[in-house]
Parts: C-alpha cells; structure tokens; sequence
C-alpha cells in the first residue's frame, strides 16, 4: 500500500501540507533494485497546491518537496558498504491523465520500462505522450500518489560509482584471505604430519653427514 496518497479534492490554492518520515521498510521496499540498504528513517517534508488561480488549470497539482534519507550501498571497489547520504529537494507538475492513460500513470510507465517490466497493457491503453507531456507527469485525476516520485528523488542522488572512501584500494589479497580461510587440518592426521616432519628431518642429516664422493680423474 503506498505511504503518500492524497485525495485531489483536499488540495486548494492554499495548499495541502505534508511532513511525514520515510520508514526503514518502505525505503527497503522501494529501493531493493539499486541495491540500497537504509540506516535510519528518512523524511519527507512538501506541499501539494493547485496552480489555477484565475489562468491555469484547476485540476494541476504543483509539489514541492525536500527528501532526506541515510543510506548505504556496496562500494564500487571493495564492496565494503558505502554512504549515500541524500538530501535533495524536488518540484513536479502534475496533470490529469487522459482517459485511456489512467490505467497506467506516465511516471510509472517510464519507471517499468527502465527497469525492464513493462506493465500490462489493455486494449484502451493506447494513449502516446506527446513532446509537451514529456515536461509533466501525470496523476489519476483523483489521487495524488507521491511514493513513485519520492523514490525517483533518491535514486537520482545515488552516485553511479559509491566509494567507501575517496582513498579505497580495492579489494586486496589479505582481504581475500580472510574472506576465505583455509580449511582446517583433521586433527586425527597430526601424528601423521609429525611423522612426516621427523622422517624429513632424519633425510636431511644423513644427507649432510655422508662424505662426498670423490670425482675421478
């Protein structure tokens, strides 16, 4: 169920104020495909008003928003956790869907085909956005949902190459090492390997002991 769902018809010029904190399993939820892990509860602080005073359309929604969450992600050379600290701002122009697209909003559209699921489609959705559209998104004309748009905010702020530190050496030998010690020996073969110690040991004195053999003339 989404977090931000906000009636159309409780907006007004005046505004619909929202201040409310990001839960560690929903920012779990929402960001599992960039591999994001949250530390603490993020927050989200905004306002949704109407732009028609007079000249615009009653029925679009301005939000502006700021957008603050902790974050880790696997560094880029040693997988180490890294931190992603986000803390952004964001505004959005929304309009009313056509009939036909309603079914499936346009950001969510864009967001399933990047993602490589594309949302089922119905004979009525046949609707293309047009180059003017591409500046806006779009909302059901009913209901504001804010949670596709804030998850959008974070992952834009997520570097594309996370370090743990600017100074990371990667991934070293000794690191491997421990990763993945070496198995350990039966300790029911000991006296075997001592054995094999002492007969070495005996080979090596004899060795040094004979007399060298002599080379003809």
């Amino acid at each position: 169920m989404p977090l931000f769902t906000i009636p159309a018809n409780d907006i007004d010029t005046a505004g619909y104020p929202v201040d409310a904190d990001l839960p560690i399993d929903w920012l779990a939820s929402e960001l599992e495909v960039g591999d994001l892990t949250a530390t603490h509860p993020g927050h989200f602080t905004g306002r949704l008003s109407r732009t028609g005073l007079g000249t615009g359309n009653p029925n679009e929604i301005v939000v502006r928003g700021r957008v603050r969450a902790e974050l880790t992600t696997p560094c880029a050379r040693c997988m180490d956790p890294a931190a992603v600290n986000v803390d952004t701002e964001m505004t959005l122009l929304l309009k009313p869907a056509p009939v036909a697209a309603k079914a499936s909003p346009k950001a969510d559209r864009k967001r399933a085909n990047g993602n490589g699921k594309a949302p089922a489609k119905t004979e009525e959705e046949e609707y293309e956005f047009t180059s003017e559209e591409a500046d806006f998104d779009l909302y059901d004309g009913d209901t504001i949902v804010l949670d596709p748009f804030i998850r959008e905010a974070i992952l834009l702020e997520v570097p594309n190459f996370p370090l743990c530190s600017d100074a990371c050496p990667g991934i070293r030998p000794a690191d491997l090492e421990r990763a993945e010690p070496a198995p350990a020996i039966d300790p029911r073969l000991a006296p075997l390997n001592a054995l094999r110690e002492r007969l070495a040991a005996a080979k090596e004195s004899s060795a040094a002991s004979s007399p060298g053999k002599k080379k003809k003339e």
